[in-house]
């Protein structure tokens, strides 16, 4: 699995959001969404910069960090 998706997945337990409420923060479907967390693997998704930028701002995390550059 990709270190974006493993982060993605641990920030959104982390906030309490199910992939579900993601969705709806980022308006897209459940679908898409759940194709970020499985970057990587046979179904998995990649998201746009701007959707990169979304996410961020839901989570509350930088770009940086969900990238691994950072801890």
């Amino acid at each position: 699995m990709d270190i974006f998706a493993i982060r993605l997945k641990e920030e959104r337990k982390i906030k309490g959001y199910s992939q579900r409420v993601m969705a709806e923060k980022l308006d897209i479907s459940q679908g898409t969404y759940k194709g970020y967390e499985l970057i990587g693997e046979k179904n998995g998704r990649e998201p746009s910069f701007d959707m990169i930028r979304k996410i961020t701002e839901v989570l509350n995390v930088t770009s940086d960090y969900l990238f691994g550059l950072e801890d």
